[in-house]
């Protein structure tokens, strides 16, 4: 008797060693949250498991703005709608920190590594591309009248396809070795060569001789011509770059050059557009821009707006000459971030963002206001970095 009372003794001793062991890992697992919500907040923990790979049931659905961005190393496309609220996806770039969006009535155009997206209402439409994803970068986006034509290219050659959004369907030419800038001439796109300007489409075959020269770093149609910008030289206490002006009934270009009245920080001019006669781009942190019925040889640049900080401490996300500015109607519309440096004992240093808003300037006054304040953030809150934007033009032009 004593022997089988032995027995259950045993196994009330093994029962009553796991509630220690359970307890054992609830101490850990709440020490390991504790800390993940000192750096990081409990919400980025829950709302980080909600941001999935891109899928077809992905849609606009209320969206306003639609950013391309890295957070914590990952990439992601993202919807705001006027709340501030966001929906994430997982989507990998194509090329490095290079994918663009473009947004018109067809939809939301945007790329991954092989394939190209069409994101609607209430869902997207998925298209094999036949790129090189371990080399191809998206190098220009346009919305057309039928669709969108994405110029793609890498050291191995260049590709322009043509997708017609009523259908999905698409069409790549191979432009051989053309180092081209392209520039959206009213839903026709446009390239600049050796020729002088010319309108490509799908059923385009020649291509000899279109090689841009190579200093045009930007190019933007208005009417009939064409404006190429260069890069920004800096000399002293200024800056200036060339611009090119292309007609494009005769093929005729005249050259002069843009002066502005300080060293302007960076060499690229970004975003450029044309509104009410004036071109206007964004470089070192300011919008830019001169009269279009200009015919000196040296042209004054007149500083528009100052993009380099707002109030409550924000600033733009990434330099604007970098090209992360959207324009519809008379404004254009960028991303403002505050943040904080964060160097724990142990593990690596980061960005912590603290607060996220969509900005929008008047190209007329200067006048700069924050439209939508982002704080329903469903990606993580680490080391962020926006590539892209776009807004709804609709939306946008109504502001």
């Amino acid at each position: 008797m004593s022997a089988k009372s032995d027995r259950p003794g045993k196994r009330s001793g093994k029962a009553s060693a796991r509630p220690h062991l359970l307890r054992n890992w609830s101490i850990l697992l709440a020490i390991v949250v504790g800390i993940w919500a000192v750096f990081f907040g409990i919400p980025a923990l829950v709302k980080n498991l909600k941001a999935p790979p891109i899928a077809e049931d992905f849609g606009l659905e209320d969206a306003v703005v639609a950013l391309r961005l890295y957070a914590d190393d990952t990439a992601y496309l993202v919807l705001v709608d006027e709340n501030g609220s966001t929906r994430s996806v997982q989507l990998e770039e194509r090329g490095f920190e290079d994918s663009r969006l473009v947004w018109s009535d067809a939809g939301l155009s945007t790329g991954g590594p092989t394939d190209e997206f069409i994101v609607r209402a209430d869902g997207l439409s998925r298209i094999p591309v036949p790129v090189d994803p371990d080399s191809a970068s998206d190098r220009s986006r346009f919305a057309t009248d039928d669709g969108f034509v994405v110029y793609t290219g890498s050291a191995q050659g260049q590709l322009l396809t043509f997708i017609d959004a009523a259908s999905d369907r698409v069409t790549s030419i191979d432009p051989g070795y053309t180092s081209a800038t392209l520039a959206d001439c009213g839903g026709e796109v446009f390239l600049v060569g050796e020729r002088g300007p010319r309108a490509i489409t799908a059923s385009t075959t020649d291509f000899d001789g279109l090689g841009l020269l190579d200093d045009v770093e930007s190019l933007v149609c208005d009417q009939g011509h064409l404006y190429g910008l260069g890069e920004i030289d800096s000399e002293g206490d200024t800056s200036h770059q060339a611009l090119r002006v292309w007609d494009r009934t005769d093929g005729t270009m005249v050259e002069r050059e843009i002066r502005y009245p300080d060293d302007v920080l960076g060499w690229r001019s970004g975003s450029p557009f044309i509104r009410e006669g004036r071109l206007h781009w964004a470089a070192g942190f300011s919008l830019w821009s001169i009269p279009l019925t200009s015919s000196d040889d040296v042209i004054d640049a007149e500083e528009t707006a100052d993009l380099s900080w707002f109030d409550d401490g924000l600033s733009p996300v990434v330099g604007t000459d970098d090209g992360i500015l959207a324009t519809a109607g008379d404004r254009v519309f960028g991303v403002a971030e505050d943040d904080e440096f964060v160097n724990p004992r142990r593990g690596p240093s980061f960005d912590r963002l603290l607060d996220l808003a969509i900005f929008s300037t008047d190209i007329s006054t200067g006048e700069t206001r924050i439209e939508i304040d982002i704080d329903g953030i469903d990606f993580p809150k680490k080391d962020l970095h926006v590539t892209a934007i776009a807004v709804n033009p609709d939306w946008a032009s109504a502001r």
